[in-house]
């Protein structure tokens, strides 16, 4: 095949040419829809040697409604779905006139005679204007290219987000211009977020389980029919680059949650509405019996090793970036995406070489999951992404609840150094305690088991393992929140926080929140509890602190060497006597108790060579896991000779040094401790008395 065709719609002088692929469709039809859809207009299209099927016509404006009718044979059992009663979404159109609302509808089921028309979005001809866009939107491609080491992600849903938020102009509330609005950036800015990372936001598909007489939907997004257009519940594209334009001026990044690895068109007896009716073995992996493979556990699974299916990603990622504005992308169940043609995993398969290609052309983020639905873990091996860290959370709420054999894995976490391949001198991984899917912060410390009954699933769905736990009281609940976002933030690696989690939002227990678009999944701003103001407070300090020290803004692994300058190394493990960690403290079942001394010049041994050295103050991390009693820790002497001072402590309790050089550790407690570097004595001492402030959280 060769490989500079071109799919979709473009202009050519004064004509419109219509373009799609099937290798397999023994006739395809072109339908134009009027305004009001109730007028179809059929023109059959030719193929040529690539397999592209197209037409060119004379009088197309913007705004056309269309689709496709792919005749052929119908046979599941040869792979093919070929249905001329389905009216089929273009899977290269940039805008679609519709949501699906009627995923129920008989019609949209592939084997019956039924014409889907009336409920399959109409696909909508668009063409870009980067001139007017460059005058309309000056900010869309000044992007401000944080670094890495210097990103704080926040994940957040467009609707669940500002659905609630009084403080916005009602129409705006659960759209794209919410996140455009100034008390929206101010908030962020003042959280200290550099990289707004936004839920599936193209044209989704619930399944047949999600049944609407019982209030449910797919609030998520996770099961796209189309990979360009965005859904029509949050707003235009017009919206969309406004909103980017303004998070750009702000200093903020905007990065996507895509889903290549599966589509809402379902298993082999259910939806047919774009790829599956155009060309379904070129799209969608199957197996020698002709059956559509499910590594997803979503019915399919997208074919990432065939040519049209690449130049769809490679399309779409260049769309949102070049055109959009769009700065990352967070790839879900990339791991899946990854399985060669035997399903097997590949670092270096086509998917993997796509986005790589993009990544360094457009100089987009990119991250996503390291591992397959069905199993397949592929952690520290996805090379030039950034990983997702699900062991991270799940040992952070381990340490917290008081579990026995995590002090090991803790430390691999907080100095960056586990699970690394090929050699690393940079940790890559995307740490956090909670995200969408799971319970959130507050649930982690309030529920010992999920409560997934609304789901109308008989609770079946979700995980059953989450490492949580209920909490004695309430004070105890919000010291464990903090203590985990403080070992999650301030640890090495990529800090992500998910939205809400900062002023303590919950799910009633609810770890699966997929079909919940209601007041369940959505952030409640009012009437914060002191104790939620609190939390929020919290994070805005750990941020600040991320951001102000090199010494947490930083990917790099620490070696455990000396460094020359203060003759002491870049990291120390500390036992509660304040000698170091022996193998017998790292068996020890029974200890909860982790505590390490950051060297302030520990950069000067980095073993990673493009790091600048930098000089920063000596900090000192003290974590108790103890579920009861107190713990005098013998502080040691910082690096570099000056005193530790407290900057923080998450019981609240913000207790001095006792006079034999000790501190109090209390149960569930992370106590930050620092030195200031004589080189940095001209700054103001770190109190960050100014976090006192009352500001509004709205």
């Amino acid at each position: 095949m060769a490989k500079d065709f071109f799919v979709g719609v473009k202009q050519i002088g004064d004509e419109v040419q219509f373009s799609v692929f099937s290798a397999n469709a023994q006739k395809i039809e072109l339908c134009f829809f009027s305004d009001d859809e109730k007028q179809e207009k059929r023109f059959e299209l030719k193929k040529d040697e690539n397999n592209i099927w197209s037409g060119t016509f004379k009088g197309v404006k913007p705004g056309q409604k269309y689709g496709y009718r792919a005749h052929g044979e119908f046979s599941p059992l040869k792979g093919l779905y070929f249905n001329a009663h389905k009216l089929l979404v273009d899977p290269f159109a940039k805008e679609l006139s519709a949501s699906i609302t009627d995923w129920e509808n008989p019609a949209l089921c592939l084997d019956n005679n039924l014409d889907s028309a009336h409920v399959v979005p109409k696909s909508v001809v668009v063409f870009d204007d980067p001139k007017a866009d460059k005058q309309k939107y000056p900010y869309l491609h000044q992007k401000p290219k944080t670094q890495w080491k210097d990103t704080i992600i926040y994940e957040a849903s467009v609707k669940g987000f500002s659905a609630l938020n009084e403080e916005l102009p009602e129409q705006i509330r659960g759209k794209f211009s919410a996140f455009a609005h100034p008390k929206v950036i101010a908030y962020l800015k003042t959280l200290g977020i550099t990289h707004l990372e936004l839920m599936p936001v193209t044209t989704t598909c619930g399944g047949l389980q999600l049944k609407k007489d019982k209030g449910l939907s797919d609030y998520w997004g996770y099961n796209p029919i189309n990979h360009f257009a965005l859904d029509k519940r949050f707003g235009t594209t017009e919206d969309f680059k406004y909103m980017v334009n303004e998070l750009h001026k702000a200093g903020i990044e905007v990065g996507l949650d895509v889903v290549y690895n599966h589509t809402g068109e379902f298993g082999m007896t259910h939806n047919l509405i774009s790829y599956k009716g155009l060309d379904a073995p070129s799209y969608y992996r199957m197996d020698q019996d002709n059956r559509l493979i499910n590594t997803t556990g979503c019915g399919n699974s997208m074919n990432t090793n065939t040519y049209i299916t690449q130049k769809m990603l490679a399309d779409s990622l260049t769309y949102f970036s070049d055109t959009l504005g769009v700065d990352g992308f967070r790839f879900d169940l990339a791991g899946d995406c990854a399985l060669d043609g035997n399903t097997r995993f590949d670092a270096n398969n086509p998917f993997m070489q796509t986005i790589r290609r993009i990544a360094h052309k457009s100089g987009v983020k990119i991250s996503g999951e390291p591992w397959s639905a069905t199993g397949g873990y592929y952690r520290g091996q996805m090379d030039g992404m950034m990983e997702w860290n699900d062991k991270h959370k799940e040992s952070v709420r381990r340490f917290y609840r008081g579990d026995e054999n995590v002090v090991p894995q803790m430390a691999g976490h907080i100095s960056g150094g586990e699970g690394l391949y090929h050699d690393q001198k940079q940790t890559k991984y995307i740490r956090f305690i909670a995200v969408h899917d799971g319970f959130t912060a507050y649930d982690v410390v309030h529920y010992n088991q999920k409560n997934n009954w609304a789901n109308n699933e008989n609770n079946n769905d979700g995980s059953n393992d989450n490492a949580s736990s209920v909490s004695s009281d309430e004070n105890i609940a919000y010291r464990r929140i903090k203590s985990m976002m403080s070992a999650s933030i301030l640890s090495r690696g990529v800090p992500l926080i998910c939205a809400g989690d900062e002023i303590g939002r919950t799910q009633m227990g609810n770890n699966n929140a997929y079909c919940q678009d209601n007041e369940l999944s959505w952030i409640n701003w009012k009437n914060l509890s002191k104790e939620n103001q609190d939390l929020y407070m919290h994070i805005r300090r750990l941020t600040a602190l991320r951001k102000g020290h090199p010494n947490f803004a930083n990917l790099d692994t620490f070696s455990g060497e000396i460094v020359p300058s203060n003759g002491r190394k870049d990291i120390e493990w500390i036992r509660p006597d304040g000698r170091q960690m022996q193998t017998f403290d790292w068996q020890n079942p029974q200890n909860h108790i982790l505590a390490c001394i950051i060297n302030g010049r520990s950069s000067e041994i980095s073993q990673n060579k493009t790091t600048t050295p930098t000089n920063d103050d000596d900090f000192m991390i003290l974590m108790c896991g103890n579920t009861y009693g107190f713990v005098d820790f013998t502080l040691p002497k910082a690096p570099n000779g000056e005193n530790w001072q407290l900057v923080f402590d998450t019981t609240g309790n913000h207790k001095s040094i006792n006079k034999n050089g000790t501190y109090t550790l209390e149960p569930y407690s992370y106590v930050l401790l620092t030195a200031k570097n004589n080189a940095r004595q001209n700054e103001r001492t770190i109190d960050l008395s100014f976090f006192k402030d009352k500001q509004s959280t709205k």
